[in-house]
């Protein structure tokens, strides 16, 4: 049982955002944060943007087709 006042937190992985271009770590850091916004491992991360891109990809399709 947990003693008042102690938390467990869930560590989750983060991307490495040193050495790289300014493009490149801004992009790291929105994936961390939505990492940890959402509490994601990187495998969930993954289906999360996979998803978004079939979304907009389909949202870009039918916006073309019309």
């Amino acid at each position: 049982m947990a003693k008042l006042g102690e938390i467990k937190l869930k560590q989750i992985q983060q991307l490495n955002t040193a050495d790289s271009p300014l493009l490149i770590r801004k992009h790291k850091e929105l994936l961390n944060w939505m990492m940890r916004s959402f509490q994601l491992d990187t495998y969930g991360l993954t289906w999360a943007q996979f998803f978004k891109g079939v979304g907009i990809g389909g949202l870009a399709v039918w916006l073309l087709m019309r």
